[in-house]
């Protein structure tokens, strides 16, 4: 979505003038606010496009305005159709217990599988496989940031999300950052640095964001690299409907780009917040998970769109979610893809137990992944 500083009108009729400025051949120039008129055409002051309305001429929108609204306009028919939901039979088992939000990093033909705090700051499970449960793992857990972020608020972590770019490993993470101008809204994204897979990570000194206005809060975030090399930070933004955006990277994993939107809230089977994304590209389109709903209830469940690029424009599902509570296990969220060390695609979610819905009870399932042409759990 492209937002335009607000002026006053009705939404409906800002489009109206951008669709009348893509298809008419020009508007009458050189006109003049206030001036008597008696033209059914648009008019052209130099820096606005004005109407007559009851004979005389009336600013309706900027010129710039309206360019950027004719660009939207055009973009936005180029969004892939969100396709089918094919949904499993079955959620499949636990592959690692006491493991959510987990994100998997393949290296050398090694998997790292990080995830949300448990009885480390940022577990990181070190694996020769993935294809078959794998409980506790204790003995292969490792720490990956023995240090305390410096700019949080307390010592919690979740969300970690790890890619190599150059010759660093980046991790980009969440955690709760100290006096926020916003109470409600005091989740950041932060980002930290290691020359290993599996750490030790060093946390920058400051957040790397709180927000698409540095106001409401920054979560979830996830790194996706393209075919091409170039890296894409998505992420959970609050304070609007738009809760998923997105952030070009360097080579270096730095900001290139400001907050872009990617996907909001619009769906009737999409409630409270959308979180945890996480893209794929399937050989045509890139292909976007995310979470639905509040994290601590069974109702939690998992979404799927179609973006055309990595910073949209997307199209999601009206039909209803990807993943929902099914059997013995609720609460599908916190989906990630991967490419396992055969190169095949996977997905990496987290349930809690039907039973016991407790944030120390979720497992991650690692499940094969189908485009053929929809996702499909295999």
């Amino acid at each position: 979505m492209i937002r335009v500083a607000p002026i006053r009108r009705s939404p409906r009729g800002i489009v109206a003038i951008a669709l009348v400025a893509l298809l008419a051949s020009g508007c009458v120039s050189g006109v003049r606010a206030g001036a008597k008129c008696a033209s059914a055409d648009f008019g052209d002051d130099g820096t606005h496009v004005l109407k007559c309305e009851r004979g005389r001429w009336v600013r309706k929108a900027t010129k710039a305005q309206v360019a950027q609204l004719v660009v939207a306009i055009l973009t936005a028919a180029r969004a892939p159709a969100a396709g089918e939901v094919v949904r499993p039979g079955s959620l499949g088992p636990v592959t690692v217990d006491n493991a959510s939000d987990t994100d998997v990093l393949v290296d050398g033909g090694v998997y790292y599988v990080f995830s949300t705090k448990n009885f480390r700051r940022v577990p990181v499970r070190v694996l020769s496989s993935v294809d078959s449960p794998v409980g506790e793992a204790y003995a292969s857990t490792r720490e990956a940031m023995p240090a305390r972020v410096p700019w949080a608020a307390r010592d919690e972590v979740w969300a970690p999300t790890v890619q190599k770019l150059g010759d660093r490993y980046v991790m980009f993470f969440a955690s709760f950052r100290p006096n926020p101008p916003d109470p409600s809204n005091d989740q950041c994204i932060g980002r930290a640095f290691s020359t290993a897979p599996a750490g030790p990570y060093v946390a920058d000194p400051t957040p790397f964001n709180c927000g698409f206005d540095g106001v409401r809060s920054a979560l979830d975030p996830s790194l996706f690299v393209a075919p091409d090399g170039s890296a894409t930070l998505l992420g959970a933004f609050g304070g609007s409907p738009m809760n998923i955006r997105a952030i070009k990277l360097d080579a270096a994993g730095n900001a290139a780009s400001g907050v872009i939107d990617l996907l909001a809230r619009k769906q009737p089977w999409e409630q409270w917040f959308l979180e945890n994304p996480s893209m794929y590209f399937d050989g045509k389109d890139y292909v976007l998970a995310y979470s639905a709903g509040k994290w601590q209830e069974a109702g939690y469940q998992t979404g799927i769109a179609r973006c055309s690029t990595p910073t949209g424009p997307c199209s999601s599902s009206p039909t209803g979610p990807w993943l929902s509570s099914m059997g013995d296990r609720a609460g599908p969220g916190g989906l990630s893809f991967f490419a396992g060390a055969d190169g095949q695609p996977r997905v990496a979610f987290h349930t809690y137990p039907a039973s016991a819905l407790c944030s120390t009870c979720r497992g991650t399932h690692i499940r094969r992944v189908a485009f053929d042409p929809w996702p499909r759990l295999l």
